[in-house]
């Protein structure tokens, strides 16, 4: 199946499509830090505190460190914090990398993803060959920035008003059938990276 006939737009998810999340990782750190196991929280968000606030911008960076620091065993430091939080974002591989820089010659390109402050700067450095991953779109729609995370509508609306785009001839790829759904909704053309699967190997020619 050829994803990208008709298309002029690719809005990208990060976090399992772009970026390897291993979400055990950051459980299992802020389960040592805070003295108990931390349940599956990160698309649950139920359980973090102040987390769904901290992705929409509600809550700054030093704000949620706070919540969580004042859980946390003593001796725990700001940056065991962000440590901890960060050990989820493993890794770019440089076949998508090359992926984007081959998309990007015929294809507008764009982030749209569920992320904060914290996120933000540890994969915008994880881009081999680039000063930050951004670079290689022609702009990010992060949601503590815009204030507003998918699936909910006003985050897809975000990028289509922001950046002048047509759903119909938009492809939006995420991992979460969530998004997807919300965006099949609004019109865009889908492609849903499932666990295992490889992104590039749906949108570069073998």
């Amino acid at each position: 199946m050829n994803h990208l006939e008709g298309i002029s737009a690719i809005v990208f998810d990060l976090g399992g499509v772009i970026v390897d999340l291993d979400i055990e990782k950051t459980r299992k750190s802020l389960s040592l830090l805070l003295g108990h196991e931390q349940p599956e929280f990160y698309y649950s968000h139920a359980h973090m505190p102040g987390f769904s606030d901290y992705e929409v911008g509600r809550l700054t960076e030093e704000e949620f460190v706070d919540t969580l620091q004042k859980q946390s065993t003593n001796g725990t430091s700001r940056q065991d914090i962000v440590n901890a939080w960060n050990a989820m974002l493993v890794n770019i591989p440089e076949k998508r990398i090359k992926m984007l820089e081959q998309l990007r010659k015929n294809y507008r390109l764009f982030i749209l993803s569920n992320t904060n402050a914290i996120h933000v700067n540890r994969f915008e450095n994880m881009a081999p060959g680039y000063t930050k991953l951004s670079e290689l779109f022609e702009r990010a729609y992060y949601s503590h920035i815009i204030g507003t995370r998918k699936p909910d509508k006003e985050a897809f609306e975000a990028v289509v008003l922001g950046s002048g785009l047509n759903p119909e001839t938009t492809l939006f790829v995420d991992d979460l059938i969530a998004n997807i759904a919300s965006a099949q909704q609004l019109g865009f053309k889908t492609l849903h990276i499932k666990p295992e699967q490889e992104v590039a190997d749906f949108l570069l020619p073998r």
